[in-house]
C-alpha cells in the first residue's frame, strides 16, 4: 500500500511543482484538471464493472446468483459516491469563484 502512494505521490509531483510558483488559485486548479482527467475513466471502469456484474447476475444461478447481485449494488454505490464528490467539488470551485484556466508554462526560457 505504501508502494502504491509512493507511486502516485511521485506521478504527481511534476504537475503538482508547475503549480507551485504560483498562488493557491493555481495548485487547486491544478488539481481540479488531475481530477477533471482521471474521474471520468474511474467512472467508466464502475460503469463497466457494473454491467460485468448486471451479465454475471443474468448468466449465473444461486449463491453466484447473490454474489453476482451485491457486486452490482457495490457498483451502484460506488458510481453514486464518485458522481457526489465530482459534484461537491464543482459546488466549491464555483462558490470560490476560481479561474480554471491553465497557465502557460514556457520551458525553453
Amino acid at each position: 500500500m505504501k508502494k502504491k502512494i509512493l507511486i502516485l505521490s511521485l506521478a504527481f509531483a511534476p504537475m503538482l511543482s508547475l503549480a507551485a510558483g504560483t498562488d493557491v488559485t493555481g495548485a487547486i486548479t491544478t488539481v481540479t484538471n488531475i481530477f477533471k482527467a482521471v474521474v471520468p475513466l474511474v467512472l467508466g471502469l464502475a460503469a463497466l464493472y457494473f454491467i460485468w456484474s448486471l451479465v454475471g447476475y443474468i448468466s449465473k444461478a444461486g449463491e453466484a446468483k447473490e454474489e453476482a447481485k451485491t457486486q452490482m449494488i457495490w457498483g451502484v454505490i460506488i458510481m453514486f459516491v464518485m458522481i457526489s464528490i465530482w459534484g461537491l467539488v464543482n459546488i466549491l470551485k464555483d462558490t470560490a469563484n476560481l479561474d480554471t484556466t491553465v497557465p502557460t508554462v514556457d520551458l525553453m526560457q
